[in-house]
């Protein structure tokens, strides 16, 4: 097994439970949160789902912790790399670029560094110093509602984005490092590239082809619009794009001393990125981040899809969502072999009213897209019985996987336990789903904690819990054909029928199957792993998942 850091159990849980909000505030039960008024963007019920998350999570006895530490967990594919990195990581790359922060605002800033204004990040003192990591992440947030709990997590960015937009090769090396530290074989993290060069072409687009036309709603413009981008240097753009990613991964690799007697483990891990996009942008900003998304995709073996990011219920993206899965489907045309996973469903009543059609539509309208993979599905849980069948079978008949990430839903949504909709997808109708971090970083946790409080909350059993794992690296876009035909039944693909799963120098035609792709070679290693540990430690954690299975 690979090494691994072992949990500081008395440490993480006091960080844990400084991200819990203070008691008092009435409970969320079946889905009754205060509904907004549609568009108003206030969402006042009380957030008691980190609480009771937090809760569930600290009442795990310590050899469960130590347990679900260890376990594999095969890949963490709804991944935002600059929202991955701790803010005490911040903090020191910072120091080290010798930045500045707002004693004010507590935001890392550029320098020159001026006195009282803008002073030197290494001069902060502990108080300031714990002002800033939690400006930068959840870390001792109060959850007074929902509304600024979301509000609070998206505005982490901006604190640090001096860092973050400077570091990218350190910043991938935390993540792997991270990752490492929590059993995790693979990762695939979402970046953007080349942001002054798009902003660039956006804005000869927008003069060309103003918002305010019928060229974004009339498809039959994109072609046209696409060319344009062409011949004012999209190509040249994504090539640079490409040397960017090129420098990236040789500095995390200098930093890991990948390749050296002295390696770090983390050189281990197996990553790819997703070209985001920011869906709050104008549509000429979306058309050409888009652009240039899938033009690198298409050539670039490490770039495997694109997504969208930012609040997807923020006025712009509301509005702009059918337009946007307009240009999305025009370059699934373009570039059928690019894939796409897209943040959907990731809102609620509270957020956009009540009986909102983009409850159903922001799922619905994501897949027909192209989505492989739909990121939070939260909305599912507010859908009635005839809009809940039709999302379930349009995810069937596309094989559609729900990225599941616990912690920032609490957080983001104020959505936990019984409300959350992680059973209707993965137990009531059969659909894969996947565990996953978001943004580890922000929410002041790890990828551990995903999975114990699922374990805990919903009663998973041993083999709910390999079946997840399994799915994570299935639905990823690693390329190459899949190991698995059925995963919940464990059906292996033909070659390797009757071979024992994950075992060393498998005999042809599994081993020339295994030669020719690189997903199903990561899953083959993934199930060396799931065997070295149910070897090693799956009596013990059995004690846990058949006592909760049973209680189902």
């Amino acid at each position: 097994m690979r090494a691994w850091k072992k949990w500081q159990h008395g440490l993480v849980f006091l960080l844990l439970l400084g991200s819990m909000v203070s008691a008092g505030c009435a409970g969320l039960n079946g889905n009754r949160q205060t509904m907004a008024t549609p568009g108003s963007g206030t969402c006042s019920a009380p957030n008691t789902a980190v609480k009771d998350y937090f809760a569930v999570i600290n009442s795990a006895p310590p050899e469960l912790v130590t347990l679900m530490t260890l376990f594999p967990k095969g890949g963490d594919i709804h991944n935002h790399l600059s929202g991955t990195v701790m803010p005490e990581d911040y903090l020191a790359l910072g120091i080290t670029a010798g930045d500045c922060y707002d004693p004010q605002g507590y935001a890392i800033t550029k320098p020159p560094c001026t006195v009282p204004a803008n002073p030197p990040l290494a001069s902060a003192g502990p108080v300031d110093r714990q002002n800033l990591i939690d400006t930068m992440s959840m870390h001792g947030f109060a959850y007074p509602d929902i509304q600024s709990g979301h509000d609070h997590f998206f505005a982490t960015f901006g604190k640090f984005g001096t860092v973050s937009g400077a570091n990218q090769g350190a910043m991938l090396a935390k993540l792997l490092q991270q990752a490492n530290g929590d059993n995790v074989d693979y990762v695939e993290t979402m970046m953007s590239f080349q942001s002054q060069a798009v902003t660039d072409l956006a804005n000869q687009l927008r003069q060309q082809y103003p918002p305010d036309g019928p060229y974004y709603q009339d498809t039959s413009y994109y072609q046209t619009m696409y060319q344009y981008l062409v011949s004012k240097g999209l190509f040249q753009t994504a090539v640079q794009a490409w040397k960017d990613l090129n420098g990236y991964v040789k500095q995390t690799q200098g930093i890991l001393k990948c390749g050296t007697p002295g390696q770090d483990p983390a050189c281990g891990i197996s990553y790819r990125f997703l070209s985001e996009v920011n869906r709050n942008a104008d549509l000429p900003k979306v058309f050409t981040q888009t652009a240039l998304s899938f033009l690198l995709s298409s050539f670039d073996s490490r770039v495997v899809g694109v997504n969208l990011v930012s609040g997807e219920d923020q006025p712009t993206s509301m509005q702009d969502f059918t337009t946007q899965m307009a240009i999305f489907s025009y370059y699934h045309s373009l570039f059928p072999q690019v894939n796409i996973a897209l943040h959907g469903g990731e809102i609620t009543p509270c957020f956009v009213g009540a009986g909102n059609p983009a409850l159903k539509t922001h799922l619905t309208g994501s897949i027909n897209a192209g989505a492989k993979r739909i990121g939070h599905g939260i909305s599912l849980a507010f859908l009635n019985d005839q809009d809940t069948a039709d999302v379930v079978n349009l995810m069937r008949q596309q094989n559609t996987l729900v990225e599941v990430p616990m912690t920032s839903n609490a957080q983001i949504l104020g959505i936990a336990g019984n409300d959350h909709p992680f059973p209707k997808y993965f137990r009531t109708n059969q659909l894969p789903a996947a565990f996953s971090t978001d943004d580890e970083g922000v929410s002041y946790t790890n990828y551990t904690v995903e999975w114990l409080y699922a374990l805990l909350q919903y009663h998973l059993s041993y083999q709910e819990l390999m079946t997840l794992g399994r799915f994570s690296l299935q639905y990823s876009f690693l390329p190459g054909a899949a190991l698995w035909q059925d995963v919940r039944a464990a059906k292996t693909v033909a070659q390797c029928s009757n071979v024992p799963l994950g075992s060393s120098n498998p005999p042809d035609p599994c081993s020339s199957f295994l030669q020719q792709s690189a997903k199903a070679s990561r899953q083959w290693g993934y199930e060396a792993a799931l065997a070295d540990f149910n070897q090693r430690y799956g009596d013990r954690l059995r004690r846990y998942t058949i006592t909760s299975s049973a209680s189902r």
